[in-house]
C-alpha cells in the first residue's frame, strides 16, 4: 500500500531534517549546565574523575579474581 508520498512503507523522498552534530548542541548546553550546576565541579575535574574510575575499575577486577584464585587452590 502506498503511503500519502507515493512511496512504499511511508519512507520519505527528501532527506529527513537532521543536523551535522551527533547531538542537539541547544539540548546539549542544556545538559552540561544542569551537570555543572547540580554536581559543582569543572569539566576538567569530572575528567579526571572518569578516568580514573575508567583505570580502576579492571585493576580492581583483576585484583579480586587473582585474590579468588588462590583462595581457591
Amino acid at each position: 500500500m502506498a503511503s500519502p508520498f507515493g512511496t512504499p512503507f511511508g519512507t520519505p523522498l527528501g532527506p529527513l531534517l537532521h543536523h551535522s552534530e551527533p547531538i542537539d548542541p541547544t539540548l546539549w548546553e542544556w545538559l552540561s549546565a544542569k551537570i555543572d550546576h547540580v554536581l559543582g565541579l569543572s569539566p576538567g575535574v569530572m575528567v579526571l574523575i572518569l578516568g580514573t574510575l575508567i583505570v580502576l575499575f579492571p585493576i580492581v577486577v583483576m585484583v579480586v579474581a587473582l585474590r579468588r584464585r588462590r583462595g581457591l587452590r
